[in-house]
C-alpha cells in the first residue's frame, strides 16, 4: 500500500469515528442545567448539525479565541439580528467558532481530493491542491450562511402559517375582558409553535421590567416574517392611541387569513405547471402510441 493511500484510509477513518462521536454527543439526554437555562430564556432549542456539537465541545478550551470572537461591532450586530430571526441562541461567538470548523471541514474535503488525485495520478500540482482547499473552504462557508437564512425563512413561513389562529385567539381573549400581558400569556402558554413561544418571550420581557411596547418591538425585531412585523405594529398602534384593540385583533385575523389564501392560490398555480411535467412527457406520449400503433402495425407498406 503506497503512503498516499494509507493516509487517505486513515483520514476517512478520522473522519468516521468523528462523525459518529458527534452523532452520539447530539442525541444524548439534555442536562438539568441546559434544561433550566432553556425554560429561563424560552427559547427554541437549537438545530446543531455534527459540526455544532463539535463546536460546543472545543470552546470551552478555547477561551482566548472565543474572545476574540466575541468582539462587538457593527457586524456582530447584524449577525446577532440573523440568528434572532432563526430561532437561535444570539451567541454570536459560538456561531463565528461553527464558521471557523466549518472552514476547516471544507479544506479537509479539499485535501481528501487532492489525496485521491495522489492516489490516482501519483502526483498533483501544490497551487491546484490549495485551491482545491481554498474553493473547499468558500464552499463550506457558503454552506453555512445560506444555512442559516434557509432556518430564518423555515421560521418565516411557520409563524406565517400560525398567525391566523394566534390572532384570532388573541382577539377572543381581548373581546373577554382579559388585559393585553394577560391575553398575550395566555395565548403562548396554550398555543405552540414558533410564534407562540415569541409570545412568551415577550411576556418574559414585560414581566422583568420592559415597558408592552418596547417588548412587543423587540417581538418584531426578532420575527423574520414581515406579516408578523405587521400584525405587532398594528398593536402597537392600537396601543399608543386607545383604538379597541379586539377590533383591531380581528381585523389583524382576517387580513392574514387573506394573506394565507393567496400564498396557498400562489403555491398552487406553481405546483400546477410541475403537475404539468408527467402528463406531458410520460402519459401523452404513451397514450399517442397506443393511438397510432394499430393504424401503423396494419399499414402494407410493401410495393406490389
Amino acid at each position: 500500500m503506497s503512503a498516499s493511500a494509507g493516509a487517505l484510509l486513515g483520514l476517512i477513518l478520522a473522519v468516521g469515528v468523528l462523525a459518529v462521536a458527534a452523532g452520539v454527543l447530539a442525541h444524548r439526554r439534555p442536562r438539568l442545567v441546559d434544561r433550566l437555562a432553556l425554560r429561563e430564556r424560552r427559547q427554541p432549542p437549537r438545530e446543531r448539525g455534527p459540526i455544532g456539537v463539535l463546536a460546543q465541545i472545543v470552546q470551552p478550551d478555547m477561551r482566548p479565541i472565543m474572545a476574540r470572537l466575541s468582539a462587538e461591532g457593527a457586524g456582530a450586530q447584524r449577525l446577532r439580528n440573523r440568528l434572532l430571526r432563526a430561532g437561535l441562541a444570539e451567541d454570536v461567538s459560538s456561531h463565528r467558532l461553527e464558521r471557523i470548523l466549518w472552514a476547516a471541514g471544507g479544506v479537509a474535503g479539499g485535501g481528501v481530493l487532492v489525496l485521491l488525485l495522489l492516489a490516482g495520478r501519483g502526483g498533483v500540482n501544490p497551487v491546484a491542491a490549495l485551491l482545491l482547499a481554498g474553493l473547499g473552504s468558500v464552499i463550506a462557508l457558503v454552506w453555512h450562511d445560506r444555512r442559516l437564512t434557509g432556518l430564518a425563512h423555515k421560521r418565516a413561513e411557520r409563524m406565517d402559517q400560525q398567525l391566523p389562529n394566534v390572532a384570532e385567539l388573541l382577539a377572543f381573549a381581548v373581546a373577554a375582558g382579559e388585559p393585553p400581558i394577560a391575553a398575550l400569556e395566555r395565548v403562548g402558554s396554550t398555543a405552540a409553535g414558533d410564534l407562540a413561544e415569541e409570545l412568551e418571550q415577550t411576556v418574559a420581557d414585560v414581566r422583568g421590567g420592559t415597558g408592552l411596547i418596547a417588548a412587543l418591538q423587540g417581538l418584531a425585531a426578532r420575527s423574520p416574517s414581515p406579516a408578523v412585523v405587521r400584525f405587532v405594529d398594528g398593536i402597537v398602534v392600537a396601543t399608543e392611541r386607545g383604538t379597541p384593540m379586539a377590533e383591531v385583533l380581528r381585523a389583524q385575523a382576517a387580513d392574514a387569513r387573506a394573506a394565507g389564501h393567496r400564498r396557498l392560490m400562489e403555491t398552487s398555480a406553481k405546483r400546477e405547471v410541475l403537475m404539468l411535467t408527467p402528463v406531458v412527457f410520460l402519459v401523452l406520449p404513451i397514450v399517442v402510441v397506443i393511438a397510432l400503433f394499430p393504424g401503423i402495425h396494419g399499414l402494407n407498406l410493401t410495393v406490389p
